[in-house]
């Protein structure tokens, strides 16, 4: 009962100021109050849930949601910020990892996912010998990641 509570009263106090801070026309805020801070409201409710007890079920999806919000505010802001696609790889590699920090699950998806963004983001624009393998497997890693999906979600049985 106390996590409903916990989710619940996040959510509600965070879009509460969200709404408070819209209606008061706070000038240095206003640039924030767009859909991304609620993403980052519902991400923060998330985490703060799957911290104030044992069931860290929520963990990676409230991970996941804050750094989607947080990604979104800064590609408005800054010029050079990576492309969407890069991101939520990373996005979901990290929060895998942070999973593994406290249930020992995902440590396997999220080293390969932040690797494989990490490539994306440093390295795929910087080595033209690998382009050309990249323009070929571009076609066919949405399908090896629905197939590491499907294994993870059918095949793969739990300790």
């Amino acid at each position: 009962m106390k996590q409903r509570n916990t989710f619940s009263g996040i959510i509600l106090l965070g879009i509460g100021l969200f709404y408070f801070t819209m209606r008061m026309e706070i000038e240095l805020l206003q640039p924030y109050m767009t859909w991304p801070t609620l993403i980052v409201i519902i991400g923060t409710a998330l985490i703060m849930q799957a911290g104030s007890g044992k069931d860290s079920s929520n963990l990676f999806s409230g991970v996941f949601l804050t750094g989607l919000g947080l990604h979104f505010h800064a590609a408005a802001k800054v010029a050079a910020w990576p492309e969407p696609l890069q991101m939520i790889i990373l996005l979901a590699g990290v929060s895998f990892l942070i999973q593994y920090r406290k249930t020992k699950e995902g440590l396997i998806p999220g080293l390969l996912l932040s690797l494989l963004a990490l490539w994306l983001l440093f390295f795929k624009s910087n080595t033209p010998s690998v382009e050309n393998i990249f323009v070929k497997a571009e076609d066919f890693w949405p399908i090896i990641l629905m197939i590491l999906g499907a294994y993870l979600m059918f095949f793969k049985k739990k300790k």
